[in-house]
């Protein structure tokens, strides 16, 4: 029986859309090279949810692989992605039901501590009964150690979560440790209502 649902953020919660972001705030001429150094696999983005090193310890040695005249851009981008992230007016609809049909929503997400400073002011996440945000811990998803960490901190059975996310490989860790789950293809909440519906929950 299905008790608790857990989201991710970017890409469920809010519009976390990289390519979007870089094409609309960059020339076309920096787009490779952005990508390459901050966005990329294994670039200072994925590093910094690990919560292994800071943005004071990685972003110099990045900057210096970038153009001058974006450092200041990318500068800020890199220590707070919120303004490029709109929220997602359907999934807080979502939430906001989920809560009156009386069910705890729990956030689990590959971020920086930096969350802390912005998530009040996202009307979703001000909703959550618990927060776990890869960095402080460590952890990051898809490995199976997070989605332990998670469950044990909120004492929760992974049998009894249901868990949204918009990667495919994120999903797939989670069952593998005992959580159904959905992949969220925004905006499609009419979908996301079907398998939450399909998994018993009253929504």
């Amino acid at each position: 029986m299905i008790k608790n649902i857990v989201f991710d953020m970017g890409g469920v919660i809010l519009d976390f859309n990289l390519k979007k972001t870089v094409t609309a705030e960059f020339p076309e001429k920096y787009h490779e090279v952005i990508y390459e150094h901050v966005f990329g696999e294994n670039s200072i983005w994925k590093i910094l949810d690990e919560g292994i090193y800071t943005y004071d310890q990685l972003l110099p040695g990045i900057l210096e692989k970038l153009p001058s005249e974006i450092h200041d851009k990318i500068s800020k981008m890199v220590i707070d992605f919120y303004d490029y992230m709109p929220p997602f007016q359907e999934t807080y609809e979502l939430i906001k039901e989920l809560k009156a049909n009386g069910y705890p929503v729990y956030l689990l997400s590959n971020s920086t501590p930096r969350f802390f400073d912005r998530y009040l002011d996202i009307p979703a996440l001000t909703l959550m009964d618990g927060y776990f945000i890869s960095a402080l811990y460590k952890l990051i998803k898809p490995n199976r150690e997070i989605y332990e960490a998670f469950c044990n901190k909120f004492n929760l059975k992974p049998e009894e979560c249901f868990f949204i996310d918009d990667l495919e490989a994120n999903i797939e860790g989670a069952k593998n440790y005992g959580m159904s789950g959905f992949v969220f293809k925004a905006p499609d909440t009419a979908s996301l209502r079907v398998a939450l519906r399909n998994a018993g929950v009253n929504i």
